[in-house]
């Protein structure tokens, strides 16, 4: 191919990018750096394109190549450092934004970046002093909960709604033990949604501290992977993956395919905050409805339920800016009772991200795992959060950087050895929400439709329902699911990562 052929798949990619359609753009990238590997723009624009996908190892390796064809490619290092950003690597990514301050002292978001991994540098140091110091205050918080301790808020004297009636929770020797909602109702639950999520308006700390340390409880006396039978149940399990802060979604969700009761279980398989802007009402709302039915609704940890992302990607942000550190730091807490899987009917395992990179791991071990924390960088806790499926067989380097990728063998092996007919599983965009995948013993399900008001996706949903489903429709070839779609719904004009000081809202 000629230099002329790469050229007008370069230009390509441009559209692509133009039309934020960031996978096609990795494409037509791809065949440009085929047809001529030597130009450097090539590769630190599919970098881009690689940012916009979360695919931040596959970016900073792009990045790299780019500097290295040209020490002189001032984007590259910014996208090398937005990588590392992605990566949680603040002292690579600080390095790199140095180098485009320089050569561009006068960008502004440039230095706002830089600000924020300096910040986060800061950060760190002080939490490895924490650490040493043995202080776990932080990690206590939903147990050891003080109602009183709201007392002077004045959020709770101008709240004219349904009072929620909070009892105070005490240990053996009489001391605040956390916080549980006697009388949570589907009245309230309503109000809160229409007369105050909707309208912009929030609930008072008091309350949101009371619904996360009820609901930490809730998810704690789980196990860390859930057992559903629709027998049992007597009723469907609709499985919804990703909603990241998107609330009017979530509530098209329920408007569309059933609200959440006695014959109608939800499974929300992770990554309910970050990045949009409603994380904060989604995140309510969701342990509302579990202090409300314990048995009929279930949450599943995500990749974006973690401290880590948390920073990053918007939640921590908007909890202060709507409520305090503290009511985060509560969420925070709460996120680390959050069960890892679930298994539906003793066939279908749903789990956030993907399987493990050893063999070896049985669906017994991963019942064992201790959740109780921040997953680790490595080992079966991270990569239930984290990996993902590829088409090619056996394992592969993940292009986020966390986890693996899995082929269509270990996919198989993993069912065949656990007696399971499926894996389900969320943590990436599909663009038509739902998608069959490894010789359809494994189904992705993404629920953000339109995702960060940019993707054009439309979001999924899958429901359990033996003997009922709609096989042959939508690419499912399974007799007891019924696939649905559903495009995004309006919603007011803010912007995903509105509150966010972070650096990857780019």
């Amino acid at each position: 191919m000629t230099a002329a052929t790469a050229l007008d798949y370069k230009n390509e990619g441009n559209e692509w990018v133009k039309a934020k359609d960031y996978a096609r753009a990795v494409e037509a990238y791809t065949r440009a750096i085929e047809a001529d590997g030597t130009q450097s723009i090539f590769f630190s624009n599919r970098a881009l394109a690689n940012l916009k996908l979360d695919r931040f190892q596959s970016a900073l390796e792009d990045s790299a190549r780019a500097i290295e064809l040209d020490a002189g490619n001032v984007k590259a290092y910014h996208r090398r450092g937005l990588a590392h950003c992605g990566l949680l690597e603040w002292g690579p990514a600080k390095r790199d934004l140095e180098v485009v301050v320089r050569a561009k002292p006068g960008d502004e978001a440039v230095r706002r970046a830089l600000e924020v991994c300096e910040r986060m540098l800061r950060r760190e140091r002080f939490e490895r002093a924490i650490r040493a110091d043995g202080d776990e205050e932080q990690r206590r918080l939903c147990k050891t909960l003080s109602l009183a301790s709201f007392a002077g808020n004045a959020d709770l004297a101008s709240y004219d709604g349904p009072a929620l009636e909070l009892e105070q929770e005490t240990d053996a020797e009489g001391a605040p033990a956390g916080a549980r909602v006697a009388n949570m109702s589907a009245e309230f639950v309503r109000y809160m949604v229409e007369e105050l999520f909707v309208q912009g308006k929030r609930l008072p700390k008091k309350y949101v501290a009371a619904i996360v340390s009820h609901a930490e409880r809730l998810f704690a006396a789980e196990p860390t992977v859930v057992e559903l039978r629709t027998a049992e149940l007597g009723c469907r399990v609709s499985v919804c993956g990703d909603t990241h802060g998107q609330l009017y979604d979530v509530l098209n969700v329920f408007q569309r395919f059933g609200k959440v009761g006695d014959d109608h279980v939800y499974l929300f398989n992770g990554d309910f905050v970050d990045r949009g802007s409603w994380s904060c009402e989604v995140a309510v709302l969701f342990y509302s409805l579990k202090i409300l039915y314990p048995g009929r609704f279930f949450l599943n940890r995500g990749n974006h339920e973690t401290n880590n992302m948390n920073k990053v990607y918007g939640f921590e942000d908007e909890c202060k800016y709507k409520y305090s550190q503290r009511i985060f730091n509560l969420f925070a807490e709460s996120f680390e009772s959050l069960p890892l899987a679930t298994v539906i009917d003793d066939a279908y395992l749903v789990m956030h991200g993907g399987l493990m990179s050893d063999d070896s791991v049985t669906l017994a071990d991963m019942k064992a795992i201790d959740r109780f924390h921040q997953p680790p960088r490595e080992g079966a806790f991270m990569e239930l959060l984290w990996s993902d499926p590829q088409a090619a067989e056996g394992l592969g380097p993940s292009q986020r950087g966390l986890g693996y990728a899995f082929g269509p063998d270990v996919t198989a092996r993993f069912l065949e050895k656990n007696g399971l007919k499926k894996i389900i599983r969320s943590h990436e965009v599909r663009m038509g929400g739902v998608a069959f995948e490894h010789a359809g013993k494994l189904v992705t399900v993404f629920s953000a439709p339109n995702y960060c008001d940019t993707q054009g996706n439309l979001g999924g949903i899958i429901h359990v329902v033996p003997g009922k489903g709609n096989k042959g429709e939508l690419g499912n070839d399974d007799e007891n699911l019924y696939v649905e779609t559903f495009a995004a719904v309006p919603h007011p004009d803010i912007k995903p990562m509105a509150y966010s000081s972070g650096v990857l809202g780019f």
